[in-house]
């Protein structure tokens, strides 16, 4: 069936849809293409904004979009409660729409947004006698594949940047996630979805890259991220404010000419990646306009490389390194503060206390590869391609 056929089928459906600028293809954006066939009636926007105008935990109640008359529903407020869909938005719908970009590391928190607004949908399924609000995901590509990293979040760590039981790098595309998800919590809501290839093609090739969010540039950073998102929860800066975030990373106090510490942050994965020593200067973020000794991490060997792996060794290894410099980030992070950045993060005790020096880099490697073994084997049912 093609594609205006599929959307055809729900022609009779009040919509709302969760969306921003990375769900654009070959024939443009796509929540205005589902308008001819779609009678949809309000958009819920993500952290960062439609167009990605936002950065990092910045809220976007200051934005006013106005397209064709639509009502917009900003998920990314000044408060944890903003993250959550009101009843209020829900009461005139029948179908809610997903169509976003995903990078495949569960610290991204757009298909978190889409996690919460789930479960608003199935707890306002299950309140009312009268209405049954659907889903249609419109499925996307993972842009780094099937291969997984890290371990499950553990509950208590649970948040806007990580959903209890979901690995670090989960391997899954979007409608994969929201399946899971559905089954994994008992939702029971009706899910639909479109396949890649409907919307995807070739052609979209053209376009390149779209960025789905301001520090998300190249693919290439998508492979980096599952790990180094970690570098949030700590006072390195993660390259944000300059060209190659997370990429490139580093802080004031790193000395580039130590050979001993790099030699130690290099030792056991020396093929799959290449570390490019380097001094930067973030233009925003941490350490604004100050010189920073660094790295770029570029990978040799993606099938092999493991992104969450390197970033929990260097984080074990500046410790020793530099014991008075280095600090866990403190404060508030993503709205919660009940917990440090770094734990939200890492979200695994086991973990934690190998950055602090407790086990041995053999023994962790063997813990994520035999946790990393049952999560494949978790989503098997929920594999569409």
């Amino acid at each position: 069936m093609d594609l205006h056929k599929l959307l055809y089928k729900f022609y009779d459906k009040r919509a709302g849809i969760l969306t921003n600028q990375s769900a654009y293809s070959a024939w443009g954006y796509h929540f205005e293409y589902f308008q001819k066939y779609i009678p949809i009636e309000k958009i819920f926007i993500p952290e960062h904004g439609l167009f990605a105008e936002l950065q990092d935990q910045v809220s976007g109640d200051s934005l006013k979009y106005n397209f064709q008359n639509l009502q917009t529903v900003n998920l990314y407020g000044d408060n944890e409660n903003s993250l959550f869909v009101k009843e209020s938005d829900l009461q005139d719908l029948d179908l809610v729409i997903f169509d976003i970009r995903d990078v495949g590391s569960r610290y991204y928190t757009f298909l978190t947004s889409c996690f919460y607004l789930l479960k608003s949908i199935s707890e306002y399924n299950k309140k009312s006698s009268s209405q049954s609000i659907e889903i249609l995901v419109i499925d996307s590509p993972n842009p780094i594949g099937r291969k997984v990293e890290g371990t499950p979040l553990d509950k208590k760590y649970s948040s806007f940047v990580g959903v209890e039981g979901v690995v670090h790098r989960h391997g899954l595309t979007p409608a994969e996630l929201m399946n899971y998800y559905n089954a994994e919590f008992h939702f029971d809501v009706n899910i639909h979805f479109i396949k890649t290839g409907k919307i995807y093609s070739k052609k979209d090739g053209l376009f390149g890259w779209i960025p789905p969010s301001p520090n998300i540039p190249q693919v290439t950073t998508c492979y980096v991220y599952p790990g180094q998102c970690l570098l949030e929860g700590t006072n390195l800066s993660e390259g944000r404010g300059t060209t190659r975030p997370f990429e490139i990373f580093g802080a004031p106090f790193i000395d580039i000419q130590d050979q001993r510490f790099y030699k130690e942050i290099t030792f056991y994965q020396k093929d799959e990646f290449i570390l490019r020593p380097l001094f930067f200067i973030p233009t925003f973020h941490k350490f604004s306009n100050v010189v920073c000794g660094g790295y770029q991490l570029i990978i040799n060997n993606k099938n092999n490389f493991h992104s969450l792996l390197f970033t929990l060794h260097f984080l074990k290894i500046i410790q020793e390194f530099y014991p008075k410099e280095f600090s866990f980030r403190k404060g508030v992070y993503e709205f919660r503060s009940n917990e440090d950045a770094i734990k939200l993060l890492v979200g695994d005790d086991f973990l934690l206390d190998y950055i602090n020096g407790k086990h041995s880099y053999t023994v962790i490697k063997d813990y994520l590869t035999n946790k990393e073994k049952e999560w494949k084997k978790k989503i098997e049912t929920f594999l569409i391609y």
